[in-house]
């Protein structure tokens, strides 16, 4: 299975025991995330480290393996459907323009826990708990 994995998602992969980090791990997904996506981590990494009791060594090490597993892809490459995102997608939900414009882009849903995003019928987005009822299957 393919999926565009949102920032938010991502957040959690850094605790040792999250359902997202055994998911990403353990299964043969196919991860992309728009290029921007490990910037933006590094921008939280002191609020990920206190939230996951990790050191910023931890969380340099845990970014660079997450960075082995997803495809990041530039946003130049989806800049129309980046676009279309943008002007469809409610102001609360602007942020999430790349993820669902790389989503539009390729095809496939969004990873996301952003019951906003669920609102919106241009892409298909699945939760983390969505996403373990179908892997458990």
């Amino acid at each position: 299975m393919e999926l565009v994995v949102d920032t938010n998602v991502l957040f959690s992969f850094f605790k040792s025991d999250s359902a997202t980090r055994k998911i990403i791990i353990g299964t043969s997904l196919t991860l992309y995330a728009p290029q921007e996506t490990f910037t933006e981590l590094l921008k939280y990494t002191d609020e990920i480290c206190n939230k996951s009791s990790i050191t910023n060594k931890e969380f340099n090490r845990i970014r660079k393996m997450l960075s082995s597993l997803i495809k990041t892809i530039p946003q130049s490459t989806f800049r129309k459907e980046f676009d279309a995102a943008k002007s469809f997608l409610p102001d609360t939900s602007k942020e999430d323009a790349p993820f669902i414009g790389l989503a539009l882009h390729l095809g496939i849903p969004l990873w996301s826990n952003d019951k906003a995003l669920k609102r919106q019928e241009k892409v298909k987005v699945i939760s983390t708990s969505d996403l373990l009822k179908i892997i458990e299957k």
